[in-house]
């Protein structure tokens, strides 16, 4: 696996990049880091009790989260821009246990259309169970605009 970068880390520095999903001055949020393996995108993520739903569960919206996250990076590596969910359906397999310690999230596309990509997702708990999978329909801006009007700053950051 390679490691990504996350080029938008000097922001958060200064308070502009304040990401619930991947930015690491979010005191609050999941701090996410991604690598790439194949074709797909990781995240390796360990919850605790802040992010519970039912006593010992991980909340249904935080694995929502996760797995759209790991869609977002995917697009900005594989697809080389930016883009934003347009759906997001999340099929909830069994309870996520906060005490299994490392989940592993992934992300693959399916296809990519001219304007927009469908991404595959899964969250496996830290015994290895899939826990939750997604599908996400992203629209994707042509990287001009991406660059210009969304802070993307070219695949190649994400590789520094």
């Amino acid at each position: 696996m390679r490691k990504i970068t996350n080029p938008f880390v000097y922001a958060a520095e200064t308070g502009e990049y304040n990401c619930f999903g991947c930015s690491p001055g979010n005191d609050r949020g999941l701090r996410l880091e991604f690598w790439e393996d194949g074709d797909e995108v990781v995240a390796r993520w360990t919850p605790h009790k802040a992010y519970e739903g039912w006593t010992g569960v991980l909340h249904g919206g935080i694995q929502a989260t996760l797995l759209d996250e790991a869609a977002a990076w995917l697009i900005f590596v594989k697809l080389k821009t930016a883009g934003v969910t347009t759906r997001l359906n999340v099929e909830y397999l069994k309870p996520v246990y906060i005490s299994r310690g490392e989940m592993t999230i992934r992300a693959r596309l399916l296809s990519k259309g001219k304007k927009t990509a469908e991404i595959e997702c899964e969250l496996s708990d830290g015994e290895g169970a899939v826990c939750a999978k997604a599908e996400a329909s992203y629209f994707c801006f042509p990287e001009k605009i991406a660059r210009a009007k969304y802070n993307y700053p070219g695949a190649d950051a994400f590789f520094a």
